[in-house]
């Protein structure tokens, strides 16, 4: 254990990589590229078929949603335990 925080103490003196102080304009930079290389007709296109699954989706029948068994092991809530000690009162 005596190891593992002499290495976060080197960790937390030692001073910051000379990588990581433009990584946030190399970041944004590769960002800002990648957004000038789609067109917008992709967005568009996109935005619209999110808005039809989305309609459809909510529009078209399904079927009723069913709660699922609450006993783990399928036992019927008659023969739980707090219902057998509780019922020889």
């Amino acid at each position: 254990m005596n190891e593992l925080d002499d290495t976060l103490g080197r960790l937390a003196t030692a001073s910051v990589h000379v990588g990581l102080a433009n990584i946030d304009d190399a970041v944004l930079a590769g960002l800002a590229l990648r957004r000038s290389q789609i067109p917008a007709s992709t967005i568009g296109l996109a935005a619209i078929a999110a808005l039809t699954v989305g309609m459809a989706s909510a529009t078209l029948p399904s079927a009723p949603a069913e709660a699922a068994s609450i006993t783990p092991f399928g036992a019927p809530p008659a023969l739980a335990p707090s219902t057998l000690l509780g019922s020889s009162r």
